[in-house]
C-alpha cells in the first residue's frame, strides 16, 4: 500500500487488534502484537521515504458500544487518513451475559458501526475506512489444549477462563457471529470504503488443519491466524478502487 508523509493508519478493535499493546510511550510494545504489527511494520518499510505513521488503538474486551465511548479522543482527534475496524466478537459475549436476544445483539452492533463510520465521515471526510469481517470458531473443554497451537508451550499457563464455557455459552456465540458478520458486510458495502471477509477463509484454513493453529482458543487468532488476517486485509485493500 502506498502511503505518503501525511498518511495516518489506525488500527480500532477488541483484543484480536489490542495484541497486548504497550500504553507508554515504548516503541518496543507501541503497536501490540498481531496483524496489525505485521502491516504496519510492511507498510512503514516500503514507504520509509514518506515516513507515514501508524497507531493501535485496540481494547481488549471491547464491544462496539465501548468502542463508541471513545471515538472522539481515540479515532477523531488523531485523524487518520486510513482507518480499519475489527471488532464484533464481545458483543456476542456480551449479548449472552447480558440475556439479550440475538436480534438485539445483531441491531445493536449493526446501528454502532454505522454511528462510527458516521462520526468518521463526518469529521473526516476524505479518509479511507476498512471494515473487518468478525470471526468466532467455538472449541469444546476437551478440545482447548495447546497441542495444536504453532507455539511452544510457555513456562506458566495462561489459565484460560473459556476452559469451563458451557456448551449454551457456544452456541450463542456462534449464532451471534453469524448475525454480525453479515451487518459488517452490509454496513462495509454501503457506507465504508474496503470490506476485509475473513471467516470463510478462516474456516477453510481450519479445515485443512487444526482450529487451534489459527485460533488459539476460538476467539484469539495465533501467529498463523494473525498472518492470514494481515494476508486478506492486504489483498482486500488491493483489490478496491477506493485506494
Amino acid at each position: 500500500m502506498y502511503l505518503n508523509s501525511n498518511d495516518i493508519v489506525l488500527f480500532s478493535g477488541d483484543s484480536i487488534t489490542d495484541g497486548n499493546r504497550g500504553r507508554k510511550m515504548d516503541c518496543n510494545h507501541i503497536m501490540g502484537h498481531g496483524y496489525q504489527f505485521i502491516l504496519a511494520a510492511k507498510a512503514a518499510y516500503e514507504n520509509y521515504e514518506r515516513r507515514p505513521k501508524f497507531i493501535n488503538k485496540g481494547y481488549s474486551g471491547a464491544t462496539t458500544a465501548n468502542l463508541l465511548e471513545t471515538w472522539q479522543e481515540d479515532v477523531i482527534d488523531n485523524a487518520p487518513t486510513v482507518l480499519s475496524i475489527l471488532v464484533g466478537t464481545n458483543d456476542g459475549l456480551f449479548g449472552f451475559l447480558n440475556g439479550l436476544s440475538l436480534k438485539e445483539v445483531e441491531d445493536t452492533y449493526e446501528k454502532n458501526l454505522v454511528k462510527m463510520i458516521e462520526l468518521t465521515r463526518y469529521a473526516l471526510p476524505h479518509t479511507k475506512i476498512i471494515v473487518c469481517e468478525p470471526f468466532y470458531f467455538p472449541l469444546s473443554k476437551d478440545d482447548l489444549s495447546y497441542r495444536y497451537t504453532p507455539h511452544i508451550e510457555c513456562e506458566v499457563d495462561y489459565g484460560r477462563p473459556d476452559r469451563d464455557e458451557t456448551q449454551e455459552a457456544m452456541d450463542y456465540k456462534s449464532a451471534a457471529i453469524q448475525l454480525t458478520r453479515a451487518a459488517a458486510k452490509r454496513v462495509a458495502e454501503s457506507s465504508a470504503d474496503v470490506f476485509v471477509p475473513l471467516y470463510d477463509k478462516f474456516s477453510e484454513k481450519i479445515a485443512g488443519s487444526k482450529t487451534e493453529y489459527f485460533m488459539w482458543d476460538g476467539t484469539h487468532p495465533s501467529i498463523a491466524g494473525h498472518m492470514l488476517i494481515a494476508n486478506e486485509w492486504e489483498k482486500a485493500v488491493e483489490k478496491s478502487n477506493n485506494f
